[in-house]
């Protein structure tokens, strides 16, 4: 817990001062998805701002509105999905045929923090497993040494998290959900 906090008091003297207005937003506690802020396409820190379609894009807090949250008020993109306000293509086209994957991959090397659970299902109900394999994540069992700063970094998970999906810094019990006192991975 330590080093995630140092993490935190180092990315808010980083993001400070004149420093601020040169990283995205979302580094900035702006992520577009949380209640009462309006960051517009244009400001957002992923959408290029001299590209003249920032100007025709809808807006994700109009196109968000009404979304299920977390008690974090950050947008629970399962339930989302789960209730139909969202039917995502299944390719760039809208040919390709998606195959969830009804399975769970627990990350043990959580320092003190409950174990990880990375739940396939939510994600490959919207994404084909070549959205994420083999070019984020080696499909093999130790093969992806996945860190929170390398998530924070954009890495591994950061690369959704932080930018499309939930903030990983925000919820920390979204992702770390497995007590390590209980007996599942004994």
């Amino acid at each position: 817990m330590l080093r995630l906090s140092l993490v935190f008091l180092l990315m808010t003297v980083l993001v400070s001062g004149a420093m601020a207005t040169e990283v995205p937003v979302w580094i900035r506690g702006q992520h577009f998805q949380l209640r009462g802020e309006e960051v517009r396409v244009a400001d957002d820190g992923i959408h290029d701002p001299t590209n003249d379609a920032v100007n025709v894009l809808q807006q994700p807090f109009e196109a968000m509105k009404g979304f299920p949250r977390d008690g974090q008020n950050i947008i629970n993109w399962v339930e989302v999905l789960d209730s139909g306000l969202i039917n995502p293509r299944k390719s760039l086209l809208g040919d390709e045929e998606m195959f969830p994957a009804d399975f769970d991959i627990i990350f043990k090397n959580t320092g003190s923090m409950p174990y990880v659970r990375f739940p396939h299902r939510p994600h490959t109900e919207w994404l084909t497993c070549l959205n994420c394999h083999p070019s984020i994540f080696l499909p093999q069992k130790g093969g992806n040494p996945v860190t929170m700063s390398a998530i924070i970094q954009g890495e591994y998970c950061g690369v959704c998290h932080g930018k499309v999906a939930f903030p990983p810094t925000m919820n920390c019990g979204r992702c770390h959900s497995v007590s390590r006192e209980s007996g599942f991975l004994r």
